[in-house]
């Protein structure tokens, strides 16, 4: 008797195991196993090692595309089934088998030939001690590398041409260097802390949101997505390829939420923590508007999250900034359009014959921002900032990136409006895109390379570097498009304005 019970549960057994094998290779597991939420931290790979490349994102599992399931096909389940299906959910497909992988970098030769071979065309000309936004009276005593960023700081540039020195020492120093002090920073739609560092420096860190393939769905408004933190990282590294040198410094780093965050926590961000029923360290910080995908907690995994690190900008009372309203600002509403959207003469009718685009470098430093926001497919520019004691001859400070590299299938035009419609563009920007666009120097190659070093190296997913280059062609051709509408090129290839010619029409201080 005991043998045949002892038959029964066996074959019961086998029974058991064929019938749930079969319904994992079909795709037949519960919606709810295919949930990422938009807290959790990306998977241990990136958290293990920095240099853990493709291999990780594919399985030695023969799986069949066909039977993934679309995350569309898994909101209609959820419908039907009553379950949640808000925007504030992130779905992964039952394998990750399709995924592009991550190419492999086995050396930067495109990234250093770029700067070896071509100088800078952005060239400042001989500064005064005026144009310096920093300015010490004992240098010798301000040594910090954060010290030393900030005293580079001038009129014309965050960080000088290719300083190779400055920006090994000082992302390593984003990277590693001990937290002193924690808290919230409010404001804004999402999640994002301010850091001082045990040497007196000072950061501005955005955490791990969405998988690095996420893509924003087509249905989301650009002020109702998710920020990435990868996004901020790139958007230092397109910046300086691109010799524009308008944005601080960006590093990604892995916290551990205990022991480097809340342990150094003042009292109102130490309260926001708490463990999760999945036992993962989590929280939360204030969010003034379009916070329903803001109001999911940032978790560890269980502790460990990546964050980026953004070098913060001077404090100090001569860095006073001004913030101005982007001239091709959107309404950010569901119903309404900006009257650049459906005016194709708005730049010469109305923004060209306004201050401060009517003289000197603003209106070519705005194009040069649309064109750093189309290749990262960045719509949330909403407004820009100068430094107030330069006056209105300054550079345009680019800040806030988190919304860009959110899409690599579809390219958004109305990023580059500024340049179409206006039809004006720095030569020395044109010249550094037509270099760009050569196999020896390709911008995605040159873009994977700088970014190979990081320490949550790969930073984009792979397809994003193909945009890059889609997008290079497209900007390229809209000036060629320019160039064959116009009187003669120098009306569109614009030099240097020089601060010589500049002639002040408004007060500087007309904007706060």
């Amino acid at each position: 008797m005991k043998l045949r019970q002892r038959w029964v549960v066996g074959v019961l057994l086998v029974i058991s195991v064929a019938w749930f094998t079969v319904a994992l290779l079909s795709g037949q597991v519960p919606a709810g196993l295919m949930i990422l939420s938009a807290g959790v931290a990306d998977e241990p790979r990136l958290s293990i090692s920095n240099r853990k490349i493709a291999a990780d994102y594919t399985s030695g599992e023969e799986d069949n595309k066909d039977d993934e399931k679309t995350s569309d096909e898994i909101r209609a389940e959820m419908r039907k089934k009553g379950l949640p299906y808000d925007s504030t959910l992130y779905f992964a497909a039952n394998s990750r088998r399709h995924l592009v992988p991550f190419e492999k970098v086995e050396n930067r030769n495109k990234f250093e030939a770029l700067f070896r071979d071509f100088p800078s065309g952005n060239r400042v000309p001989k500064l005064d001690r005026k144009d310096y936004l920093v300015r010490y009276r004992e240098p010798q005593k301000h040594k910090k590398i954060w010290e030393i960023f900030h005293s580079n700081i001038n009129r014309y540039e965050m960080y000088s041409f290719n300083n190779t020195a400055l920006f090994t020492e000082y992302l390593d120093y984003l990277g590693t260097v001990p937290i002193l002090k924690a808290r919230g920073k409010s404001g804004g739609t999402q999640v994002k802390l301010f850091l001082v560092f045990a040497d007196g420096g000072e950061a501005l860190v955005k955490p791990w949101r969405v998988p690095r393939e996420y893509e924003t769905l087509p249905d989301h408004y650009y002020f109702a997505d998710i920020e990435r933190h990868t996004a901020e990282i790139a958007a230092f590294h397109l910046d300086r390829i691109l010799d524009f040198r308008r944005v601080p410094p960006n590093a990604g780093r892995i916290f551990n939420l205990s022991t480097d965050i809340l342990e150094h926590a003042d009292s109102e961000l130490a309260k926001l923590f708490y463990r999760s029923p999945a036992k993962n360290l989590c929280f939360m910080t204030d969010c003034e508007q379009h916070c329903d995908i803001a109001e999911n907690p940032v978790c560890g995994s269980p502790d460990r999250v990546e964050f980026s690190v953004a070098a913060y900008l001077p404090r100090q009372r001569s860095s006073k900034r001004s913030s101005w309203d982007h001239p091709f600002k959107r309404t950010y509403s569901k119903r309404e359009v900006a009257d650049w959207e459906t005016d194709p003469n708005y730049c010469k009718r109305v923004v060209m014959l306004q201050h401060p685009y009517n003289s000197g470098r603003r209106l070519l430093d705005i194009v040069d921002l649309a064109i750093a926001d189309f290749f990262a497919g960045n719509l949330d520019r909403h407004s820009y900032n100068t430094y107030k004691i330069f006056g209105n001859f300054s550079t345009v400070i680019h800040l806030d990136h988190g919304r860009g590299f959110g899409k690599y299938k579809t390219d958004d035009l109305s990023c580059i409006v500024p340049l179409t419609q206006c039809c004006i563009i720095r030569k020395s920007t044109y010249e550094r895109l037509l270099i760009l666009q050569q196999n020896e120097y390709k911008l995605g190659d040159v873009m994977r390379q700088s970014m190979s070093t990081d320490r949550i190296f790969p930073v984009l997913y792979e397809p994003h570097y193909d945009a890059l280059n889609r997008r290079l062609d497209i900007v390229i051709e809209a000036v060629r498009k320019c160039i064959s509408n116009a009187d003669s090129e120098e009306d569109v290839l614009k030099l240097e304005p020089r601060i010589e010619d500049y002639v002040e029409t408004q007060p500087p201080d007309d904007e706060t």
